[in-house]
């Protein structure tokens, strides 16, 4: 009897040895690894860090709200930036209020960005 075998590469064969590739980076949404750039220098965060910045947020009870208005281009842009920030730092979750708390500690810390948002506000 001369059957013929179908012609099944190796590896999709239940007999082959698997073949593992490294997960260089994360999945984003509506993309397949193969269409994602190379990120390189990017390290996921620690294990066992649940935040970034140096000081948690306040309790509710101790906060003090503060309110900033945006019209409705300026604040899709800011949540974009919010979001790409969020994966950069390997976070899974980051709020706006925690992004401007940070920015703000940034400011009055960091001489440079201090003279930078100084000669923005004139």
């Amino acid at each position: 009897m001369n059957a013929r075998k179908p012609n099944i590469p190796p590896s999709t064969s239940p007999l082959a040895q698997p073949v593992l590739t490294p997960n260089l980076d994360r999945l984003r949404v509506g993309e397949n690894s193969q269409n994602q750039e190379e990120r390189p220098g990017l390290q996921p965060s620690r294990p066992g860090r649940t935040r970034g910045g140096r000081k948690p947020p306040p309790a509710a009870a101790d906060a003090i709200p503060t309110t900033i208005r945006f019209d409705t281009t300026e604040s899709a842009e800011i949540d974009l930036f919010v979001l790409t920030l969020r994966e950069e730092a390997y976070r899974r979750h980051l709020d706006k209020a925690e992004v401007f708390r940070e920015l703000i500690r940034l400011a009055m810390e960091h001489e440079p960005t201090r003279r930078a948002l100084v000669k923005r506000l004139r």
